[in-house]
């Protein structure tokens, strides 16, 4: 947007007149050495209500924000695309931290929602994104800006690193590219957990393959120590 005016950017800036806007840099290190959950939308066999008892920050991707009614805690919203605007209209409390710039409000500029929760911005690069993760927190908090992928959750794991997170539990991040093979009770017609709510109403993913090498990738490279809970059986074929 360099070559807009001022004046321009704030008329395409999406508005929320009721969330508590924070920041994107007084999140540096704000977790720092501490622990996190992070909730996809893929099969598993957890049990949701466990998260009542989930004293850490938990973190929604999309649709599976749904859940957020057993979180008795600190919890994060990320999403991506357009029709992720259905839970920014008061819908969630859970803090939204979403690319001011990116896909999500390009359709819509100028957009007023009602989200009534806290909210985060950072910027969206489409170029060199590489670089970004190269840079340290001091100069990513400059920036304001998360790396991107084939998947929201690498923007999200990007973002945990800045927090300071060193243990995340994940829930639904298993990457599965076979759902067919899973019990039937993991099994539904959009191939997301059958107990979410899909209200965006997207195809599933189809590099699911691509978003679980990257996702492996940046959980080495940030450092995190990784537990995978939930994660559904394959079904024997003998």
């Amino acid at each position: 947007m360099e070559h807009l005016s001022h004046h321009q950017q704030s008329s395409l800036r999406p508005r929320f007149p009721l969330a508590r806007e924070t920041d994107f840099a007084a999140f540096k290190n704000r977790y720092e050495g501490g622990s996190c959950h992070v909730i996809g939308r893929g099969p598993t066999e957890f049990d949701y209500q466990e998260l009542s008892s989930v004293n850490e920050p938990v973190f929604f991707i999309n649709d599976a924000v749904c859940m957020e009614k057993f979180v008795r805690g600190e919890s994060f919203f990320f999403a991506h695309d357009p029709h992720a605007q259905v839970w920014l209209n008061g819908q969630i409390k859970s803090t939204a931290v979403l690319p001011i710039d990116g896909k999500v409000f390009r359709e819509t500029p100028g957009i007023t929602l009602q989200h009534a929760g806290g909210i985060v911005f950072y910027h969206w690069q489409e170029q060199n994104k590489e670089q970004l993760l190269h840079m340290n927190r001091d100069q990513l908090a400059e920036a304001k800006q998360l790396f991107t992928h084939t998947g929201t959750i690498h923007s999200l794991l990007h973002f945990a690193w800045f927090c300071g997170f060193k243990k995340i539990t994940f829930i639904g991040c298993d990457c599965i590219t076979d759902t067919a093979a899973l019990d039937p009770k993991f099994q539904s017609t959009d191939g997301y957990d059958p107990r979410l709510e899909n209200r965006t109403r997207p195809a599933r993913s189809q590099t699911y393959a691509a978003i679980g090498r990257a996702q492996t990738l940046l959980i080495m490279l940030f450092g995190f120590e990784a537990i995978y809970r939930g994660t559904p059986r394959i079904q024997s074929t003998t």
